[in-house]
């Protein structure tokens, strides 16, 4: 026979509360309902079951723990003694109803709209610094004829018949543990209690329409192509006047022919002569806002080294201030020279004991 602690998966040491909330984890996972396809799921609940009578009951614990035997076949078979156990783990409601999902009162936001994703292309300048966008998409959108009631004018709604205005039916099977009392969703009213006496012709009663919406989006500086922005109640209309989804707008940055990013930093390639970078020297750089910016460029930079100009980079997310522009200094070697060239080039040559073609 399996140890009880060990099926329970808790210490010899246990408090009665971690006992029970070890077996109400278990007993949801390894209930048959929840294991439909699983030949082994109603021995390994009976298991479960089993180890809980014993270690919840501070008697029967002690007995075992001294090693004697218990007699469990009445926990399956007595009356109502499996159903006492499974009310007073998990309430009136039993495995499935009302103990389980903690409340028992139907879901008030049942109806509500679906979430929407779109996904949103964006320029660097966009992201960089922010930008205001529209974005359009089909979705289930308030019907305009019921002003979202699902109702037709001058009518309302009844409880229903099903449930009883409860939004759930609760249904008593027998099994090899008993009777187990089980809580569902009531299909005829989708467990909103009531139904439309006089349903609006244009949605069926649903209270909403297939429809296009267009929502404004602000777009913060610094974002990435990795960023998700999201938009609560902007999504799908909910049935009869239940919140609304959510939007999610997944942003893709699109490549820019001038600057390339690096986190918050802005990098932009600066092609200069060899002379240029021997001697020093000054350009203008452009700025992904627009204009410029005068930046000095030291005697003997080397090709790839770059010069920081603080703070004319991206826009920090949720952040303030800029990072920086990195400008990258590319040395243009040239591959095609004038005679005059040539010459200066050998004389440079023999002045520096290099050995030339």
């Amino acid at each position: 026979m399996a140890d009880h602690y060990e099926v329970l998966g808790v210490d010899r040491d246990a408090t009665p509360g971690e006992i029970k909330r070890a077996f109400r984890r278990l007993a949801r996972a390894t209930h048959p309902d929840a294991n439909p396809d699983d030949p082994r799921a109603e021995a390994r609940f009976r298991q479960v079951a089993e180890a809980y009578e014993v270690l919840s009951d501070p008697e029967k614990r002690a007995r075992y723990d001294r090693g004697d035997d218990l007699d469990l076949s009445g926990l399956f078979h007595g009356a109502g003694s499996f159903d006492d156990l499974l009310r007073s783990v998990f309430g009136d409601g039993g495995l499935f109803g009302a103990g389980m999902f903690g409340g028992g009162v139907r879901d008030p936001a049942n109806g509500r709209g679906h979430d929407i994703r779109v996904q949103l292309s964006v320029d660097l300048k966009e992201a960089a610094f922010g930008a205001e966008r529209n974005v359009r998409f089909r979705a289930a959108v308030a019907c305009g004829t019921c002003s979202g009631s699902g109702a037709r004018s001058g009518s309302g709604t009844r409880a229903c018949n099903i449930c009883a205005g409860t939004g759930q039916v609760r249904m008593a099977r027998r099994s090899a543990f008993g009777s187990l009392m089980t809580v569902t969703t009531c299909s005829a009213c989708r467990g909103a209690g009531s139904v439309i006496a006089d349903p609006c012709a244009d949605c069926r009663g649903e209270g909403v329409t297939e429809g296009e919406k267009r929502v404004t989006v602000e777009i913060p500086a610094g974002v990435t192509a990795d960023s998700r922005l999201r938009k609560i109640g902007d999504g799908e209309a909910g049935r009869r006047g239940s919140p609304s989804g959510d939007l999610y707008i997944e942003l893709a940055v699109q490549p820019h022919p001038t600057f390339t990013r690096h986190g918050d930093d802005l990098m932009y390639e600066l092609p200069i002569g060899m002379a240029a970078a021997a001697l020093g020297t000054e350009a203008d750089v452009p700025l992904l806002e627009g204009g410029s910016e005068r930046v000095k460029v030291p005697a003997g930079t080397q090709h790839g080294q770059v010069i920081r100009v603080r703070n004319r980079g991206s826009g920090r997310l949720r952040r303030r201030g800029r990072g920086d522009l990195l400008v990258m200094v590319g040395i243009d070697i040239p591959t095609r020279l004038s005679r005059a060239e040539r010459k200066i080039l050998r004389r440079y040559a023999e002045a520096r004991g290099e050995n030339v073609l």
